[in-house]
């Protein structure tokens, strides 16, 4: 019995201790750190920005526009936020501003009436996805005091004769502007007004209908003069939100991957993304259902494409960052091609086996893929390499003419586009051969990417990479996984053994710490670490990664579709994560050239790189472990030092993360106790670090510096205590409990029978 019962408890310690624990790690660690030991080169362009508009992250987030369904064109909910009272209306098409932009909303007014924006507004419970009754009724739009937003609109008055004003409704707000009323019979007209918020809050935009007669409504817009980009001649259509756009400089991204994702494709082939729909005037755009709407539900997702691909290569140029635009394969994202109960997978494998005629084969993708060689396909390419030419050539030409026209003179000279998210297979294969061959003959120093599918290993993949090697072996290869399980710690020397002539681009990837928290919880430290130890993987063998970029990176709170992102906001506040601060750190402390060492792993993740024109070296070192570590670092064949410091972040709870109001976790600097050549610190448990040592002439003054906090989180740090358990976690420990009773349970029995002499055990 006894023996029984230490070996239960046994179990259930080491089963408790998978998600609460650390193992042990040695408190003392030398390491070498050695000018005979230089390595491979470290892309210049390791790390980047990947930006879809998923969880509204540019319709009512980057995008600074206030307005939610700013043209009734979202078929599914034409109405969506909008409230209209006391005035007859309905959506009509036939005296539309344009094809691009048909719907608009026609009201009769028989005395006083009101039309009411309520913003994008959230919807579900805080930290999860369970949709919270009458949160979407309430206006979610952030005004701030003493700032001014600018209020457009489109009128057609028919017969219309009264007064409309205009007003910032909140509780402290509601100053009503008259606006100038076009004549009658005179067509769509732009009317404007500036408008004062008086106080910081919530609230929504109302406009008052007193009068008599028949108005058309189009193509709103309420954006805050003092959004990035605003009167900028170079932003000529959309401004930025400020604080986020700033979220995103402080990263210093070498590129920025767009559209998507999924959004880069659609559902259907007649809503395949089109770059030509997202140029020129707001009100000239096309809007579509957004691929991760959720219209049963009750999430209506607009897409306005008012972060269009101006607006995308805009943002590049001023954050100093490559374009790597993404276009489809001239199909609709391959999740979505359900038929018969069936996925696209199992329709593939049973044509493979012989189980589909060709004719069958062909009739179900033909569906869902665009054919090369038909007019609709050729025409697709040709989109392409349009958008090419918008980017690269000069303004004589058809396309840079139209850029010129759209505020940017000069070319933005993109050097890569992707074919493909998250595609393979044979339907994805057929269709990129062609467009890789047009690409190609049309723009030869074009670098294209190619995609090796949505998993992180499986046959997929593995043929994805065989038909790679053998016909696009001068391709970069998409590679996207989300892992969860503390995977990433697992396979750490992921690309350590990948032949060394390949070219990755990690498109998208994060982790999700298993056991602790929801949604914005569960961006927390011990992602975070987990992330951290996996990007000294991706440095290590910066001669094969050549870009990566952590997704997704925006989501506003309790409207999102995504459950692990970089950087969360609401209608007032960004919340920075620990995700968001590790890509921070790693991001603006990275060298050009590995420097080999001799770190043992012990739960410790490291890379040392250097950029001798600098005279800088880097030493980064994740501990997953909950001990501190004292480390003197040998520094050997490079001079004198000059200076050492460190800038890390850690954390005595795994789950501590940062929430609205609430802020733990945040990088610090400290200096480093140094000699000629040694240089010497402590790292906490739970801590990502990033040890920098100045030598020759760099005294450090002009090293990078932390920046500043957004101000709703400059505020005192407080000690993270809650105890988060996801449902999966108390499950693990109900079955881990339930396994010791039943075995409690059972050696009782066992010993009660046996001391009644009712079984008898050989010896």
């Amino acid at each position: 019995m006894k023996r029984i019962v230490i070996i239960l408890l046994i179990v259930l310690s080491i089963s408790l201790s998978a998600f609460t624990f650390s193992g042990c790690v040695k408190s003392n660690m030398e390491v070498d750190i050695s000018k005979d030991n230089l390595g491979i080169n470290i892309s210049e362009d390791l790390y980047g920005l990947f930006i879809e508009d998923i969880s509204y992250a540019c319709d009512g987030g980057l995008v600074s526009n206030l307005i939610a369904n700013t043209s009734f064109d979202y078929e599914a909910a034409p109405l969506t936020n909008w409230n209209i009272s006391m005035l007859d209306y309905s959506i009509e098409t036939l005296a539309s501003q344009n094809e691009n932009n048909p719907a608009y909303l026609k009201v009769t007014a028989n005395g006083p009436g009101v039309l009411f924006n309520k913003g994008y507004v959230e919807y579900y419970k805080y930290l999860t996805r369970q949709y919270q009754k009458g949160l979407s009724d309430i206006p979610d739009m952030g005004f701030h005091k003493d700032t001014y937003y600018h209020f457009v609109c489109y009128i057609n008055n028919i017969d219309f004769s009264g007064d409309i004003t205009v007003e910032l409704y909140s509780d402290n707000n509601k100053v009503p502007v008259a606006i100038s009323i076009p004549t009658q019979a005179s067509g769509w007209q732009k009317v404007e007004v500036d408008l004062l918020s008086n106080a910081t809050e919530d609230g929504g935009l109302q406009i008052d209908i007193n009068g008599f007669g028949t108005l058309y409504f189009d193509s709103f817009e309420l954006v805050p003069t003092d959004s990035y980009g605003y009167s900028d001649p170079n932003w000529k259509y959309v401004s930025l939100r400020q604080d986020l756009y700033n979220s995103l400089k402080e990263l210093n991204p070498s590129f920025v991957r767009f559209p998507g994702g999924c959004l880069a494709e659609g559902t259907t082939l007649s809503e395949l993304y089109n770059w030509k729909e997202t140029v020129g005037p707001l009100n000239e755009r096309k809007h579509y259902s957004n691929i991760w709407n959720d219209d049963e539900g009750g999430l209506t997702y607009d897409n306005t494409n008012s972060m269009g691909y101006h607006e995308y290569f805009q943002l590049c140029e001023d954050l100093n960052a490559k374009a790597l635009p993404i276009f489809n394969a001239g199909t609709i994202c391959q999740f979505q091609m359900k038929q018969d109960g069936k996925k696209y997978a199992q329709w593939e494998k049973e044509y493979r086996q012989g189980k589909l005629t060709e004719e069958e084969w062909n009739a179900y993708i033909n569906q869902y893929a665009l054919i090369p060689g038909t007019d609709e396909f050729n025409q697709y390419v040709q989109d392409i390499l349009d958008l090419i030419e918008y980017a690269n050539a000069d303004a004589s030409t058809e396309w840079g003419a139209m850029r010129a026209q759209n505020g940017h003179e000069e070319p933005f000279n993109i050097e890569y586009i992707g074919i493909g998210n998250e595609n393979w297979g044979d339907v994805y294969w057929r269709n990129f051969d062609a467009i890789y061959k047009a690409i190609k003959q049309a723009y030869p120093e074009i670098k294209i990417i190619s995609s090796a599918g949505p998993f992180f290993d499986g046959d997929q993949k593995d043929e994805s990479w065989a038909i790679i090697d053998e016909n696009y072996s001068d391709t970069m290869v998409d590679e996207h996984y989300y892992l969860n399980g503390s995977k990433m710690f697992k396979v750490n020397d992921y690309y350590d053994s990948y032949p060394r002539d390949r070219e990755v681009f990690v498109g998208e990837y994060a982790t999700e710490s298993q056991f602790f928290g929801r949604y914005i919880t569960k961006n927390n430290m011990w992602s975070a670490i987990e992330e951290a130890g996996y990007m000294c993987g991706f440095e290590r063998n910066g001669d094969v990664v050549k870009m990566a970029s952590y997704a997704p990176t925006f989501a506003k709170i309790n409207a999102q579709t995504w459950k692990i992102n970089m950087i969360w906001f609401d209608s007032q506040n960004i919340i920075l994560t620990p995700n968001y601060f590790t890509q921070m750190l790693y991001s603006n402390n990275v060298g050009n050239q590995v420097i080999n060492t001799n770190v043992d792993n012990d739960g410790c993740y490291s890379v040392t790189t250097i950029n001798q024109d600098e005279q800088v070296i880097y030493f980064k070192i994740v501990n997953s472990n909950s001990t501190k570590i004292k480390i003197d670092l040998n520094v050997l064949g490079f001079g004198n030092i000059n200076a050492a410091n460190m800038q890390y972040m850690s954390n005595t709870s795994k789950a501590a993360c940062n929430e609205p109001g609430v802020t733990t976790v945040i990088p610090y600097q400290k200096n480093c106790s140094f000699t000629d050549d040694m240089v010497s610190t402590e790292i906490d448990g739970y801590s990502i670090n990033i040890v920098r040592v100045f030598y020759g002439d760099n005294d450090g003054s002009n090293a990078y510096q932390l920046p500043e906090l957004p101000s709703n989180m400059v505020q005192e740090i407080t000690k993270y205590t809650k105890p988060y358990l996801t449902i999966e976690g108390f499950i693990a420990i109900c079955v881990v409990g339930g396994v010791f009773i039943i075995g409690m349970l059972g050696g009782t029995i066992l010993f009660v029978l046996r001391k009644k002499g009712k079984i008898k055990f050989n010896k």
